[in-house]
């Protein structure tokens, strides 16, 4: 089955493929739609040649985007293909080109994240992968969030229009450092908070006066009934950490998902994180499976 570079006739065929996996409702189909063809514009992915097509007789069997992060020295690689492909030659064949793509920006090390009963972490393991991370997905269903109030002479608010500097700025302080994440610049903030299932409301700043102490980035992604909130990033800069106020921020997180009508909030961790886990299990987020992250180190030059 051949791999074949991405091009604009592939568009609506492959951004179908994409959503039929969660196809279960109109809403659901639609932000799956939209939502892709977001990622497809971001910058610094050309689609043309970081996105790689399986065909069969001109159907779209699967697809491999290569997102490259040259601070950092990695891409991260994602696969997705028919069910009745899993574990296939032809699979293995679609990490390989996404690899030697890697390869070719002469970044050294390639990682995947994959469901564990997927099936892939074999194919990975075919061309060299190895495991290198769990993360957890963790689920919040309760009925009503807990009470809790700002400490004193503290206060959060949305992202404003003109905050994408400020964004970055908070973002990159609460991350850099932490495994697998690349500094972020203004052009591509800005581009995510323009993001389908994303909205300047539910990205939500937490100030000491006029300083920040950090973040909440919520998003939205297709659930088991219905559209789910995630907590996609939660940061504290560095002055603020061990204070409690990653609690409160998370607690304003989730509050602009209950605002929304969102009766499910998910996230992913790190497993190795203990405290970030201790913190979302006490206010009532359960582990429901996990997340792990494959890594292939490459020669570089």
């Amino acid at each position: 089955m051949p791999v074949v570079n991405y091009t604009n006739k592939h568009n609506p065929a492959l951004a179908e493929f994409v959503a039929s996996h969660d196809n279960t409702t109109t809403e659901i189909h639609d932000l799956c739609l939209s939502t892709f063809q977001g990622v497809l514009g971001q910058p610094d992915l050309d689609p043309t040649v970081h996105c790689l097509v399986l065909e069969d007789a001109g159907e779209i069997k699967g697809l491999a985007l290569v997102f490259r992060e040259f601070p950092i020295g990695r891409s991260i690689i994602e696969i997705m293909t028919a069910p009745e492909l899993a574990d296939s030659p032809d699979e293995v064949e679609l990490v390989r080109r996404a690899l030697a793509l890697t390869e070719a920006a002469k970044l050294t090390v390639a990682h995947v994240c994959v469901m564990p009963d997927s099936g892939r972490n074999k194919v990975l393991e075919q061309v060299g992968f190895t495991k290198v991370r769990t993360y957890l997905d963790m689920l919040w269903n309760e009925d009503q969030l807990p009470n809790l109030e700002l400490p004193q002479g503290f206060s959060v608010r949305s992202f404003q229009k003109g905050d994408t500097p400020l964004l970055t700025r908070v973002q990159n302080d609460a991350f850099t450092g932490s495994w697998g994440f690349c500094p972020n610049t203004e052009n591509q903030i800005e581009y995510r908070t323009q993001m389908p299932n994303t909205s300047h409301a539910g990205i939500v700043f937490m100030f000491e006066g006029d300083n920040p102490a950090g973040y909440c980035w919520t998003v939205l992604v297709p659930g088991d009934n219905g559209i789910r909130g995630i907590i996609g990033m939660i940061g504290v800069v560095p002055d603020y950490r061990g204070k409690g106020v990653s609690r409160h921020i998370l607690h304003a997180g989730m509050k602009h998902l209950r605002s929304i009508g969102l009766a499910e909030i998910g996230l992913e961790v790190d497993g190795n994180n203990d405290p970030a886990v201790g913190l979302y299990k006490s206010v009532g987020f359960k582990v429901m499976g996990e997340r792990h992250w494959f890594e292939r180190v490459l020669p570089g030059t």
